[in-house]
């Protein structure tokens, strides 16, 4: 992906799927003890993540079985009732919500199986989706194992869980899966993506977490719901920067034309000859020309036909050739910067991470990061 192809929103198909694995996955790792037993205020009304498990779990459920229905592998007769039945169980039983998850993990397996058999994108928008949940879903999950402990060892199991979340078997799985699906999906999210995941890849490996609580994961919540937006087109990158952020882009974009232009020769003759054109057009405008005297206009017609000619431009092609390679510059130039400047705007990793700074003092408190550290020095 060293260039862009053309911009384009995701495939509806594509982002149904990826949606599909998200709530899926999300869904799977909900514990229903976990969420609220009742609404917080009975003067407003309940919102989403506030409604109580048994109603949270149904709506979860009818948002995932209508992603299904539009893809076309929706539950067989009755099969919404059951999984609805199962989850109002799950809340008041621990047996109940292991045969509750049982029946998700078998939806699951299923759902998968059909995608891919029916369309192999629409099978690896579903696994991409999942990626991208399980993100989050797999720390929250390693702090629930933690239960009331917030020590050193806490921390060194959170950053653990981090580094296996953004381990770069991992992370390559993600990227081929957008690699492969970049066709269906806008490239500047693609690349944005990416990028980010490279970026949580190496910090993970040297920087500790600021906080081991469920609230200090939600840095962590908020990014994998960028990813989200991004792939499936819910949220157009340029939503994401303001009117001095794309300011930015545009100062960006400038100086990586200049660059491209200075250090391509052909693009350098061909803006010479433009200039050289240009400039005898407005002294020809202006009355320059006929101060020259007979032979010196002459000579410099001549010049410059021969000089046109070696080079094969006429002024039709100057103009053609120059309006193609500033066009095509501009649009690359424009999404590139554009994604420098978005992606350093929507990384969440310094939101989650202790400064590079404290590295040294978690080491002095953590061994495997002071045994990290040393061989790091020593290399």
């Amino acid at each position: 992906m060293n260039a862009f192809t053309p911009r384009r929103s995701t495939e509806p198909q594509i982002s149904d799927a990826i949606t599909l694995g998200w709530r899926i996955a999300a869904l799977y790792s909900l514990r229903p003890h976990e969420l609220p037993s009742s609404p917080p205020d009975n003067n407003l009304l309940p919102m989403r993540r506030s409604l109580p498990a048994a109603q949270r779990l149904a709506l979860e459920l009818h948002a995932a079985a209508g992603d299904a229905d539009r893809l076309g592998v929706g539950l067989e007769e009755g099969g919404l009732e059951e999984l609805i039945a199962l989850a109002a169980e799950a809340c008041g039983c621990v047996a109940a919500e292991a045969a509750f998850r049982d029946r998700i993990r078998a939806w699951h397996i299923h759902l998968e199986t059909m995608l891919w058999a029916d369309h192999e994108a629409t099978g690896k928008a579903y696994e991409l989706g999942s990626f991208l949940s399980d993100t989050t879903n797999r720390v929250v999950c390693g702090l629930r194992s933690l239960g009331a402990t917030h020590d050193g060892a806490a921390r060194d199991h959170v950053t653990r869980e981090l580094q296996d979340v953004f381990a770069r078997d991992r992370i390559e799985r993600i990227k081929r899966l957008l690699d492969d699906l970049q066709a269906r999906i806008d490239p500047a999210s693609v690349r944005i993506v990416g990028e980010h995941l490279e970026s949580w890849h190496a910090a993970v490996q040297d920087r500790p977490p600021k906080s081991v609580t469920r609230p200090g994961v939600e840095p962590l919540d908020s990014q994998a719901t960028i990813w989200f937006q991004l792939v499936t087109g819910d949220k157009e990158p340029e939503a994401f920067i303001d009117h001095e952020e794309r300011a930015k882009v545009r100062g960006t974009m400038f100086t990586r034309t200049l660059r491209s232009y200075l250090g391509n020769p052909r693009s350098m003759a061909t803006l010479a000859a433009a200039t050289v054109v240009l400039l005898f057009v407005i002294a020809q405008a202006s009355g320059l020309v006929g101060r020259v005297k007979g032979n010196e206009l002459q000579v410099l017609v001549t010049v410059f036909g021969s000089l046109a000619g070696a080079l094969g431009l006429s002024l039709a092609s100057i103009g053609q050739t120059v309006r193609r390679s500033v066009d095509a510059r501009a649009e690359l130039l424009w999404n590139t910067a554009l994604v420098d400047v978005i992606s350093r705007r929507t990384l969440r990793v310094d939101d989650m991470l202790e400064p590079l700074a404290s590295r040294r003092a978690w080491a002095q408190r953590s061994p495997r990061a002071a045994t990290r550290l040393e061989t790091q020095r020593v290399g």
